[in-house]
């Protein structure tokens, strides 16, 4: 492997010893020596050295979305993308304009609407997809991605009838007559999802590529990926993954394992931390809960927003345990998505009587964890837990979420700087597609909380939970690193560490917090390789 000379531009290593360097130089990957130009060009300037011009350019440990989907995400490119929508008419504009391009019988499919912010709050009805898409089936998913709505033909290809009962984990909408509205919430959209046609291997792996291909453009040197509910199967899943490396994309993964999936992973032999440099394996994925969105998040009090909701368990705490337990007797930490308090609770119960042996080399994870009460955060504190947060929801939730809590609970949504304060591990994360795949727009939520553009109060939703620069850029460092047990080989630039580097045009860490977002990616490195230059 090459050996690689870094220089031209200001590294932040985010490395307490040598907190900046002017020079980095690189054999078969890894940092081997990392200082001033003068002294590193001395020693390492030799022939045979490839040299990389920074350009000016500032760089930062490479940063790792802990947390999204590339496999979804890559699949949206082919899907109507409701995110800029602002009312339901918009909706079903896009609908109409799809359709009319779509082969009678055909699946037409969309996703990102968010009815939160459309100008009346409403969405279209069963009815009005019909009347739109009469000849087609249509399903609909919501930013949340925990609730779904579908048309009369959907229904039927589904083969849901009007008087289904609903599925032990999920539900059917019903208007006040009790007729389906249309609305799908959680597991009970499985058979929309199978009455699809799928996807080919090669089909799936192109949308991966592209997926992959625009993480290293938005700076990204890896990602921690939940693919198995859109890829199938983890012998696929991990075969893309390494293909697309071997082709010329170098790009980390780290894979949570579905816990349907968990017989296929015991046949294959697979087990938390298989796999080499470019491609692991890590936790099995459980939900405990849905979303605050669409009310399926699992809350300790109703909704104050439909006191007739407190949320909708994925698991029974006995169906919860047990799947915990199983993933622990193959060696598997757990990782969570628990978005309510009563989630936490239940999850956290579970971790308390189910304990691992000591430090394991991969932690379990509490996904999301939007919303921790105090007594929540001292348990966790005695656990070897890391929160999974994602500090752009701060971005898109507010200020509709603090409504739907309630005073009671609102003060303890995205409560990032109480969780860094009291010692917990915190990594971050984008949940992409369901927010966008960008960690500038993460960091820029962690620090300012509040959308970027000056919308918001100037001192942002709860003011108190803002994070400085260091501390937001670290959710993705090092953060990402600990949760994939890798803070040995990456997170820092560090000597004997991956050479891992995200290059922006401006300095993440002095530049004002309303500038991020308009940062360049000027340069992505992984094992100093070049994955994207801008």
């Amino acid at each position: 492997m090459e050996k690689v000379l870094l220089t031209g531009g200001r590294i932040f290593t985010l490395d307490a010893e040598r907190p900046e360097a002017e020079a980095l130089y690189v054999e078969k990957g890894r940092i081997v020596a990392l200082g001033d130009r003068e002294e590193v060009e001395l020693q390492h300037g030799r022939a045979g050295v490839r040299r990389i011009d920074l350009q000016g350019g500032f760089a930062v440990p490479g940063l790792v979305d802990s947390h999204l989907h590339l496999a979804m995400f890559g699949r949206k490119f082919l899907l109507i993308d409701f995110s800029r929508t602002r009312s339901k008419e918009e909706m079903l504009r896009l609908l109409r304009e799809r359709v009319a391009k779509t082969p009678p019988g055909e699946w037409v499919l969309g996703s990102n609407w968010d009815e939160n912010r459309f100008r009346e709050g409403e969405i279209p009805t069963r009815e009005e997809l019909d009347d739109v898409a009469p000849g087609h089936p249509v399903l609909l998913t919501r930013v949340c991605h925990h609730v779904r709505l579908a048309n009369s033909a959907a229904f039927r290809a589904a083969k849901v009838a009007e008087d289904a009962p609903d599925p032990p984990r999920g539900a059917y909408g019903r208007d006040a007559s009790g007729r389906l509205n249309g609305l799908i919430y959680e597991e009970a959209s499985r058979p929309f999802l199978d009455a699809q046609p799928r996807p080919t291997f090669g089909q799936w792996k192109e949308m991966v590529r592209q997926a992959v291909k625009y993480a290293l453009s938005r700076g990204l040197t890896g990602a921690h990926t939940d693919d198995l509910r859109e890829l199938g199967s983890i012998s696929d899943t991990l075969r893309i993954y390494r293909e697309l490396v071997e082709e010329g994309n170098p790009f980390r993964t780290h894979h949570l394992i579905y816990h349907p999936h968990l017989g296929e992973a015991e046949e294959l032999g697979i087990r938390a931390g298989d796999g080499d440099e470019w491609v692991t394996v890590g936790g099995v994925k459980i939900f405990a809960d849905g979303s605050l969105g669409g009310r399926t998040a699992l809350l300790s009090r109703p909704y104050r927003d439909d006191p007739e909701r407190t949320g909708m368990a994925v698991h029974s705490r006995e169906e919860m345990s047990e799947l915990a337990g199983r993933a622990r007797r193959m060696g598997y930490p757990i990782a969570v998505h628990a978005i309510g308090d009563l989630a936490a609770e239940r999850v956290i119960r579970v971790l308390e009587a189910i304990p691992g042996e000591g430090r394991r080399r991969l932690p379990d994870r509490l996904i999301h964890a939007s919303v921790l009460r105090r007594d929540l955060i001292a348990r966790l504190k005695r656990l070897p837990v890391v929160l999974d947060i994602q500090p752009r929801f701060v971005a898109g939730d507010f200020p509709w979420v603090m409504d739907r809590l309630g005073p009671e609970l609102s003060p303890f949504a995205y409560a990032f700087k109480t969780m860094l304060r009291e010692g917990l591990v915190c990594a971050g994360g984008s949940d992409a597609p369901i927010e966008p795949m960008d960690p500038l727009l993460g960091i820029h939520a962690a620090i300012t909380r509040r959308p970027p553009g000056g919308e918001g109060p100037p001192e942002g939703y709860s003011p108190g939970e803002r994070l400085i620069p260091k501390e937001a850029l670290a959710l993705f460092t090092r953060g990402s690193a600990f949760a994939a047990g890798e803070e040995k080989e990456r997170g820092t630039l560090s000597a004997g560490k991956w050479a891992d580097v995200t290059v922006f045009d401006r300095n993440p860490l002095e530049v004002d917090p309303e500038e991020l977002p308009e940062a360049r990616v000027m340069m992505t490195l992984v094992n100093g390789r070049i994955g994207y230059e801008g």
